[in-house]
This record gives structure tokens, sequence and C-alpha cells, in this order.
């Protein structure tokens, strides 16, 4: 009985050890995006040549991004919320000065990818526009020149590799899932759908908000928010009325800051930190437009 159970014993640990054999294993994360920087990574997703991206501002670049910012920023084709057209940004048409939007959710996207596969596809050329592209002709009217402005730029003339691991961070843990900080309805097609926004800071509490705000905010934009004026230049926009109208971009501007003005971000606001902010900005009384 002993040299049967010996045997057995022997047989299963056999078993065990040959489980998970076949079974490939996980891809190892790169050290490069363990170091990288969710924070910068947003400020890059924004306007990557902005100062507050540490971008060198002595750059001969500077002057085509400046001249063709929306052809370069992350944000124009794949919106603040990073569904593209399947969001926010559905009716948001193309013009002479910027392309059309994407029609890839990156949100969704990046989940199915590894950080290797999303470095790689920022670092691809092939297909890509180069900066020397002529733009003065974009005409999304005419389809014989939309092809050139409608290519993702090749951001290995324009971005460091540090920089783009820390914009694939930003994508894997920096953005926020707006589908939980409110309710949005699509109706349409692009670029002329409509988006409309309910159920603004979901779940969230407005006593939290409130407190969040005063700590946060208050010195800036005052009790009401309507101590700065004409937010992000739209002429009587205020922060109730940012958050009631625009809550796919404002939670952007919070946590990563709005570049050009003293506004930082903050950039260890929690989803739940935002749904309470939100939430306190739905009162017409505290925060009117």
């Amino acid at each position: 009985m002993k040299s049967m159970y010996f045997f057995m014993v022997i047989a299963i640990a056999a078993i065990l050890s040959s489980c998970g054999k076949n079974e490939p294993a996980a891809p190892s994360v790169p050290v490069a995006y363990t170091n990288a920087v969710a924070a910068k990574g947003g400020i890059l997703y924004d306007k990557f040549w902005a100062t507050e991206a540490g971008y060198d501002q002595t750059s001969t670049k500077l002057a085509t991004l400046n001249a063709k910012a929306d052809f370069f920023r992350c944000k124009q084709c794949h919106g603040w919320d990073l569904k593209g057209t399947t969001g926010s940004y559905i009716n948001r048409a193309p013009k002479t000065s910027r392309p059309n939007i994407s029609s890839l959710d990156v949100f969704a996207y990046v989940k199915t990818k590894t950080e290797q596969e999303l470095f790689d596809g920022m670092k691809k050329t092939a297909g890509r526009r180069n900066l020397t592209a002529d733009l003065s002709t974009y005409n999304p009217a005419t389809p014989s020149t939309i092809t050139e402005g409608d290519k993702m730029p090749n951001y290995t003339e324009l971005l460091t590799d540090a920089q783009i691991w820390d914009v694939v961070k930003y994508l894997k843990e920096g953005a926020m899932d707006v589908t939980q900080l409110y309710d949005a309805t699509y109706t349409g097609v692009y670029p002329t759908g409509t988006a409309t926004f309910s159920n603004i800071g979901k779940d969230g509490n407005a006593a939290s908000g409130n407190t969040y705000f005063k700590a946060k905010c208050i010195m800036c934009h005052g009790s009401d928010g309507k101590l700065i004026p004409n937010l992000d230049g739209t002429t009587g926009m205020t922060v109730g009325k940012f958050i009631r109208t625009k809550p796919n971009e404002l939670q952007h501007k919070i946590k990563f800051g709005q570049l050009g003005t003293p506004m930082v971000g903050d950039f260890a606001i929690t989803q739940s930190q935002m749904k309470d902010l939100y939430k306190a900005g739905t009162d017409l009384t505290n925060f009117p437009d």
C-alpha cells in the first residue's frame, strides 16, 4: 500500500508540474514603460510641443507645428475622451485647418494591446505623414487631398522614445474612463451627429465635490466658478457651464492642466474624486452659467 501511495503521489505531482507548460508566457512589461510617467503622457496627448510638455522651445519644428496644430495634436483626431467618432467628436467636422476624426475607439483599443504593441504602433513610419508634408492644400471636400492630411504623423520625427512611452502609459493607466463620469447619447453619424450628456457625475457625492473645489479650485475660479471669465476662450464659459456642456473635455484639463495658463493639472485626482467634482458642478445655484 505504501508503494502504491508513493507512485500515486509521484503521478499527481507530474501531472501538476506539466500543467500550463503549453500555455504562452505572459509578455513582460518593458522597463521603459515602467519608468514612463502617465502625467507627462497626458500633457503630450493634448499638445506635445507645449512648454509644459518639456518640448524644446528653440526647435525649428515649432513653426510648422503651430501653423497646423490640429494636424499634429493627438486629441484632435482621437478626442478628449479617446473615443474618436464614436464619442463626443461625432460632430467635429474637418476643415482646411484640421483633419477628419479617427473612427477608432482608442480607449477600448488599448485594452486589447500590450504596452510594447502600442509603442511599436506609435513608432511606425510606413503610411505616416512626415513633417515636411504640404498641408496648405488640405481640403476635406476634395477626396484626392484628404489622404495625406488624415494620416497619423510620423512621431519618430517629433517625439523621443521616452515621450512615446509616456503617451503609452497615459493611454494605459492615466486616461479617465468617461463612461463612469457621465452618460452620453450619440445620434446620427460623423461628421453631422450629435452628442448629448446627462447624469453628469453619476454616482458621485456633491458634498465631497464641493470640498474638493474649495481645496483645489476656489482660489482661482472663485466660490461660484465665475471669477475667471470666458474659460477656454469661450464667451460666457464658467466652471459650472464647462462641466455641464463639455464634461468630455474638462476632465482632461482638470487632471493634466490647461496648457498655456497658470492652471496645472491635479495628476493624482481619482476617478471617484472627478465624479464628485462633476456632481457638485451640476448645481446651477452653486455654479451658475
